[in-house]
């Protein structure tokens, strides 16, 4: 008896590790989902035109609404995109 009773005869019946992108492909949807869903902007929209919208009532001025929904806005509006698009495309079931 040599301790090891799984033992092959010789097949070798190992798998070989999945590469990163076989990781990535199994981890996003590949269902009949689209691939990019119309309202994946709408979180980052939402939050870009609340804060402008704060920003420009409590300054008293239209000038710094549109002033904050170019920026800090724009920048909400790409980076919750991102995040809500990579949270919608993960299988994380």
């Amino acid at each position: 008896m040599t301790g090891d009773s799984h033992q092959t005869d010789g097949d070798d019946d190992r798998v070989s590790a999945p590469s990163p992108r076989d990781l990535v492909d199994d981890a996003l949807v590949n269902d009949d989902d689209p691939r990019f869903p119309w309202w994946v902007p709408l979180p980052g929209l939402v939050l870009a035109f609340t804060w402008a919208a704060y920003e420009g009532v409590m300054d008293g001025d239209v000038s710094v609404f549109f002033s904050t929904l170019l920026w800090p806005g724009a920048g909400l509006v790409v980076l919750i995109g991102i995040a809500t698009f990579f949270g919608w495309q993960l299988d994380i079931d």
